[in-house]
C-alpha cells in the first residue's frame, strides 16, 4: 500500500484535480499524470457525519474540504476539536477505516 495518496495534474494547463475528472474542468484537457496531494492548507468547510455504517466503531467522522497552497482542493478526515473555517491544517495519511484486517489508507488533517 502506498504512502500517498494521490491526484491527478493535466499535462496541458497543469491543474491538480482530486479526485481525477475524466476531463480537466480548467482546459478541457483528457491527459492526466499522478501527483501526490499533500502539504498544508486551509479549512474551507467542515461537517460532522453521524449516519455511519453499523461497522464503524467510532460515533461520527468529521470531514473537511481543504485548499492547499497550491490550489488543489481535497476533502478528508479532520481530527481537530475545535474546527474552524479559515484554520491552517497538514494533510497526512492514515487509517481511515478498517474493514477486518483491511487497512484503508486516506487523507487526515490535522491542524499545526
Amino acid at each position: 500500500m502506498s504512502d500517498k495518496v494521490h491526484g491527478a495534474r493535466c499535462t496541458a494547463c497543469k491543474r491538480v484535480l482530486y479526485p481525477r475528472h475524466a476531463v480537466c474542468p480548467e482546459c478541457g484537457g483528457e491527459k492526466f499524470e499522478p501527483v501526490a496531494i499533500e502539504g498544508e492548507g486551509e479549512v474551507l468547510t467542515y461537517t460532522d457525519v453521524y449516519a455511519l455504517p453499523i461497522d464503524y466503531e467510532t460515533r461520527y467522522l468529521r470531514l473537511a474540504i481543504v485548499e492547499f497552497d497550491d490550489g488543489t482542493r481535497a476533502t478528508g478526515q479532520l481530527e481537530d476539536d475545535e474546527p474552524k473555517i479559515g484554520k491552517r491544517v497538514k494533510a497526512t495519511i492514515g487509517t481511515v477505516r478498517e474493514i477486518g484486517d483491511q487497512k484503508i489508507k486516506g487523507l487526515i488533517f490535522t491542524p499545526f
